[in-house]
């Protein structure tokens, strides 16, 4: 009976020390005035996926109540009819954390009012990194002769800031530390693949990066605890398997997933890179060897998706009748090149990549002089910069049908182009033969052209 007693008496105990799990609270003022409601977000495999949203009250005021957070980070961006910022704000949860936030204005500035241990560190890393990672966004005119100096200027820093994690929560100085090892790896590799006006020999890159452009270099899936992660696991592979080789459209794929030494890793990057098609033939010829990458539900689903939105791009369907007018003043449409193979070409003169690819596309028009392929490059500037394209078109002497667009068009809506250059390829009756085909400087394009005629 006395050992009876005994053990009530343990198990009231346990029920009076257990605490279920809390629900955490952001709440805060968001000062810019334009802005009337916030969006909150967690993550998914390395990217942001709205959770919440609310509305600013007339003091813009916010608040968010998590009944039983997942605990790791979340992510807060200020809204104007619904329409987020992509200047982020990182916060961690977990059961029972209250933190308060002072958002200054929509480029990412803001104070901790309130907060545990964690975010208050997570805030003096975000402090830190800050003015690094800002000379890498697009609105920023730094470029690698000042960014260089400033990243080798911060690594001593960084070093101090990691020795100082150790708070009571190991999981989060272990997130921490990922955390600051990504922050720095992705501002560094912004500084590549961003637009500038000058970018680097690789000769010049600091020491830092041999350090982080290395095959192999990401083993572990952690870094897809942050919403970022997805992104940088992007630019590495990219960045690190041109160092090993030139990519080209038959190997980018294969080069790319051999630097990245975790499969999970390899599935986000080959999700990342589904946007890239607009051929469904030519997806499923790339992806189909390595659909074993691809191991949540959410990667599957992602397949699908893609493959479902591909089909309407099919080898063979009408292409879209484009009509735009040509430097000389006449309309040019698909239908009125019939019999022609076409080649498209979308760009625009502020455009560096586009740029790079004029002396390829003189080449290859040089090369096929005679044959029944109709050159056609259709610019993407704005229609008060027609003055300025005519000129730069006279200026590098540029051939084939010049066509204006003026803006981004209904053609450029139809096949979904994110991004130029892009090159077509249709045949002589004007259907699709490729909606994503290779840009001149690669081998591969004269040889398609070719085995239309």
């Amino acid at each position: 009976m006395k050992k009876m007693i005994l053990l009530l008496a343990a198990l009231a105990g346990m029920k009076a020390t257990y605490a279920a799990p809390s629900q955490a609270m952001i709440s805060g003022v968001c000062a810019p005035r334009s802005a009337n409601g916030m969006k909150l977000y967690n993550v998914r495999e390395g990217k942001l996926v709205e959770f919440a949203s609310t509305t600013l009250d007339k003091e813009h005021n916010f608040a968010f109540a998590i009944p039983v957070p997942a605990s790791g980070y979340y992510y807060l961006a200020m809204s104007v009819d619904g329409k987020a910022s992509r200047n982020y704000i990182r916060v961690y949860l977990q059961s029972g954390e209250q933190v308060t936030l002072d958002i200054q204005d929509d480029k990412g500035h803001y104070s901790v009012v309130k907060g545990g241990e964690e975010n208050k560190l997570l805030y003096a890393w975000q402090q830190l990194i800050g003015p690094l990672k800002s000379k890498t966004e697009l609105i920023d005119t730094t470029t690698y002769r000042a960014f260089f100096p400033a990243l080798e200027a911060l690594e001593p820093a960084v070093a101090t800031f990691k020795k100082s994690i150790h708070t009571k929560n190991g999981i989060f100085n272990r997130l921490l530390a990922v955390t600051v090892d990504a922050d720095m790896e992705s501002t560094a590799m912004g500084i590549l693949v961003m637009p500038r006006s000058a970018h680097p020999d690789k000769k010049q890159y600091p020491a830092y990066y041999n350090t982080i452009l290395q095959p192999k270099r990401y083993c572990s899936a952690a870094i897809l605890e942050l919403g970022e992660g997805a992104d940088l696991v992007r630019r590495y592979a990219m960045l690190t398997a041109s160092r090993l080789d030139s990519i080209t459209l038959t190997n980018r794929v294969e080069l790319s997933l051999s630097v990245i030494c975790n499969d999970t890793l390899k599935g986000v990057w080959m999700v990342d890179d589904f946007r890239s098609y607009r051929s469904l033939e030519k997806f499923d010829a790339v992806f189909t060897p390595y659909q074993k990458y691809l191991v949540t539900d959410n990667m599957q689903k992602a397949l699908f998706e893609a493959r479902k939105s591909l089909s309407t791009f099919k080898k063979g369907t009408a292409g879209y009748n484009f009509s735009f007018p040509a430097i000389n003043g006449d309309t040019v449409t698909l239908a009125s090149l019939k019999g022609k193979v076409v080649l498209v070409d979308m760009w625009a003169t502020w455009c560096g990549p586009c740029k790079k690819e004029i002396p390829f596309m003189q080449e290859l028009e040089a090369a096929m002089h005679g044959k029944n392929v109709a050159f056609v490059s259709i610019s993407t500037d704005k229609a008060e910069d027609k003055e300025k394209w005519k000129s730069f078109v006279k200026e590098k002497k540029m051939g084939g049908i010049q066509l204006f667009a003026g803006g981004w068009s209904d053609m450029q809506k139809f096949y979904d182009v994110n991004g130029i250059p892009r090159f077509m390829v249709f045949d002589k009756q004007g259907n699709i033969v490729s909606v994503d085909a290779p840009r001149p400087s690669m081998p591969e394009l004269k040889p398609l052209l070719e085995s239309l005629l």
